[in-house]
Order: C-alpha cells, then structure tokens, then sequence
C-alpha cells in the first residue's frame, strides 16, 4: 500500500542522535496515516547503517539509502525526496526528536490548506531545560516561530511567511511541489543558506509557507556561542554568496539587508553610511568582547539581553562574508 507520507531521514556519522530521532518517527500515535521513512546515510561509516539495520529489522516502515562518499546536506535530501513514495514529504533532522502527534499534524496542515500547495513547518525548541539553564539558549529559542510571543508571531504572518523561516529539520512539502520547484540547490555543500534558496524556490512556485504549532519537536543542537559563530560564518562564506546570485532580493526583507556589500552603483547615500557603521560597530574587538560576556553571563538568567545576541549574529555574519570560500570547512557534523 502507498503511503500518504515520506518522512527523508538525512544522517552523518551520528548514530547515537540518528536512532533516538529514528525511534521517536516510528512510535507516532495510532491514528497517524500509514508513512514510511527513508533514512538518507551521507558517507558515514559502518555505526550508522548497523543502527539503522537494527530497527528495521522490525519495522518495515524502514528503509535505508547510503552514499558512497560523502555529497553535502543538499544532495542527501534530494537522494531521500527522489525516493520517497507518499505524496508528502517530510525533512526531519538525525538532531531533532518530533512528538507523537507530529507526522499527523503536517498531513492535517496540508489537508486544511487544501486546494492550496503548502509547505509546512514545525514547532521546533530546545528542550526545556536547555534554555532554563542558558541565556544563549533563551536568545536562539525566542528566534524560532514557537518561541515566539502571541502577538510577535502574528507580525509574521504564521499563515503566510516569509521563505527566510522555513526550517528544512522540520518542515514538509508535497512531493511534486518540492521536484516542481527545483528542489535543493546541491552547489551548497555544507552548511548555510540550501533552507532559504528551497524556500525562495517554493514561492516562486506558487507554495504558501504556514506555521503548525501541533506539529512539535525537539531540537537537540549543541548550543554554544562558538558552535553558532562557526553556523554564521560557515552560512555567510558558503551560502549568501549563492542566494545573492539566485534570489538578490531575498535578504532586502529581513534585518540582515543593510549587511550585505555596500553597492556603490546602486544604494543611495543613506544606505551606504548605515553600512558603513555597521561594520564600523561591529568590528572584531567589539564581537569578541560580546562573546566574551555572553560566555561570562550565560547562566544568570536576569543578566539576559536579547541584543546581545542579535549583535553577535550580525558581526558573525559580516565576518563571514570576508572569508575565502571553499577554504577548511568550520562546520563539521559527526566528526
């Protein structure tokens, strides 16, 4: 029997993280329609597959696809996509663990929406402790569409976003949609930036991004100042470069537009002198010395300013912009 989804597993040499999000797809609610899940194995070695084995050797709602040598984020979920059977796909992450009622409420979301093509995201968060324990983790969570208060999320439009929040880890697409538009740009190797070129894609297709609170989940990242300095630079030295080239007015929409390189043909006077001091604020000594006090600071939780947060992701993002691409990668998973 086909089924009405396709959950695309990506991993890498994760095998502790993989089976935990592995194990938490297959105990889904009763109720939930038949899905199927194919995990998408990036060149890992031998851990990965032996762990993926083991569980499908007693649900056949399992399948398991490896490349020979190791092709980026991108490629591994164009490889589950080109496989998947169900008319939905969902992307699901080896670091995130969805609740039971998760795979059901995408197919609910897609089926309010209907005749509309969607594509739906997820409620992602840190566990709960995390952030209690983090002023770091309190920042990152307040960025995510559920960390949101009621009315900040309704500015956003939760019916109708922006491409810049879809979140691949959680979101899922009809399958003809996703081959429709294109899906993910595989000259992104690593990471930064395949999320947001997907998504500018799916618009321009005509696919409406909505937000499914019911559909909640786990994100179990490391969170660190230093492992998300090297997410920023890593996402402004590989992928701005090639979402300027494909989608230019993509980041004219967001709080990263005055970031970017100043165009002496093109951006009028005022523009170009809020450039310019931004990059004269935020210039290296003052980036570190936040880094310095969020490090300092992060477990006093009424020493927690949100600002602070938001000035070291703009200097991180300037500094990656100046690195070489395609220079030692920063970002390395399972390694």
């Amino acid at each position: 029997m086909k089924p009405a989804a396709t959950v695309v597993l990506p991993t890498y040499n994760r095998p502790h993280l993989l089976e935990r999000s592995l194990r938490a797809l297959l105990a889904q609610d009763p109720s939930t329609p038949a899905f199927e899940v194919v995990v998408v194995d990036d060149g890992s070695g031998p851990e990965t597959g032996e762990a993926v084995q083991r569980i499908a050797r007693t649900d056949a709602r399992v399948s398991y696809l490896r490349h020979d040598t190791n092709q980026g984020r991108s490629a591994t979920r164009n490889t589950g996509i080109r496989q998947a059977r169900g008319d939905i796909v969902l992307l699901v992450d080896d670091d995130v663990v969805v609740d039971p009622g998760y795979v059901k409420a995408h197919l609910d979301a897609h089926a309010a929406a209907e005749p509309a093509a969607v594509a739906v995201i997820g409620d992602l968060r840190f566990p709960a402790e995390v952030v209690a324990a983090s002023n770091y983790a309190k920042y990152l969570q307040s960025r995510y569409l559920g960390g949101r208060d009621p009315e900040a999320l309704q500015r956003v439009r939760p019916w109708d976003l922006h491409p810049r929040f879809l979140i691949s880890a959680v979101a899922s697409v009809r399958r003809e949609g996703m081959v429709a538009a294109g899906m993910f740009d595989e000259a992104i190797r690593y990471y930064g930036c395949e999320d947001h070129i997907f998504a500018e894609r799916l618009r321009r297709s005509g696919v409406r991004i909505v937000f499914a609170p019911a559909a909640r989940a786990l994100h179990y990242d490391p969170v660190t100042v230093g492992w998300y300095r090297a997410k920023m630079h890593e996402t402004a030295r590989e992928g701005i470069p090639v979402l300027l080239r494909s989608a230019p007015e993509f980041l004219e929409q967001t709080s990263f537009a005055d970031l970017v390189p100043v165009d002496w043909s093109r951006d009028r006077p005022g523009r170009v002198v809020r450039k310019l001091t931004l990059r004269a604020v935020l210039n290296p000594l003052v980036i570190r010395a936040l880094e310095a006090w969020s490090s300092a600071t992060d477990h006093i939780g009424w020493l927690y300013l949100p600002a602070v947060g938001r000035a070291m992701s703009a200097g991180w993002f300037l500094q990656g912009l100046g690195m070489p691409r395609n220079g030692p990668r920063l970002l390395i998973y399972g390694e």
